[in-house]
């Protein structure tokens, strides 16, 4: 037990009386206009993709033009195949509560060319550099996301024309 001469008696109290003010300051009137009650709205999620997108393996292959393609990962979010070692990839990922304009942002702040898409009334974008393309379409506050990488030198005439049907796909699965 502390003495009453004890040097550390006055801070604490000097403390509790502070708290103490502080509280009751809250309790006051407020004798201004009252304040708007503040609203707002929760974000609607998109329709359920599936694991993959709801995209088979076989769909994958078909549409990508990657021979050799292998799934390496598969899971409700995100899915991978490759070919070559991994030089040459598709990769599916489904951002759930995800602002699609931030991935927007990324891609073109790394340099890529970025172009609108708007597939069966969702927006998105299609992003493409050297040997690759990714597709972001919106889903309410979600958004798939496509991305096809051909590597160097193997790039078709269209490199969006594989993420954009693959997106497509996936939409029109969409439950």
């Amino acid at each position: 037990m502390r003495s009453s001469s004890d040097p550390l008696r006055p801070a604490v109290r000097a403390s509790c009386l502070l708290a103490a003010t502080v509280v009751l300051a809250g309790c006051g009137s407020d004798t201004g206009p009252a304040s708007a009650p503040t609203t707002s709205v929760a974000a609607q999620p998109g329709p359920f993709v599936g694991e993959c997108g709801s995209l088979t393996d076989a769909e994958v292959y078909e549409r990508a033009g990657i021979a050799g393609l292998t799934p390496v990962s598969r899971n409700g979010i995100k899915c991978r195949w490759e070919a070559d070692g991994g030089e040459r990839y598709v990769m599916f990922t489904w951002y759930r509560g995800s602002p699609i304009d931030r991935e927007r942002a990324v891609a073109k702040g790394i340099g890529h060319e970025v172009h609108d898409l708007e597939i069966a009334g969702h927006r998105g974008f299609s992003s493409q550099n050297v040997g690759f393309c990714e597709v972001a379409l919106g889903t309410g506050s979600d958004f798939v996301h496509w991305l096809v990488r051909y590597g160097a030198g193997s790039a078709p005439a269209d490199p969006c024309e594989a993420p954009t049907t693959l997106g497509r796909l996936t939409l029109e699965k969409a439950k």
